[in-house]
């Protein structure tokens, strides 16, 4: 019987939140935004490997190993 000596066995992905590794079981990008607190009701713009993710797209996007996701949302003031 092979037994794999090699097995991995992942929690989940490996991706960048502004340019912080984290890990994260979420398969999509509204799943990662829920999953890390954001509040997707509030004013916020997400780009996934510098490529702008419309807000209507975010439970579409599905997540890669090493994608580069940047959330950002607007600063009132003056």
């Amino acid at each position: 019987m092979n037994t794999p000596t090699n097995l991995q066995i992942s929690s989940g992905l490996s991706v960048q939140i502004n340019g912080e590794p984290v890990q994260t079981s979420s398969a999509t990008l509204a799943d990662l935004l829920t999953e890390r607190g954001y509040d997707a009701t509030q004013a916020l713009a997400c780009a996934v490997n510098r490529h702008f993710v419309p807000r209507t797209l975010w439970a579409q996007q599905v997540l890669q190993p090493g994608d580069a996701i940047e959330v950002v949302s607007p600063v009132v003031g003056g």
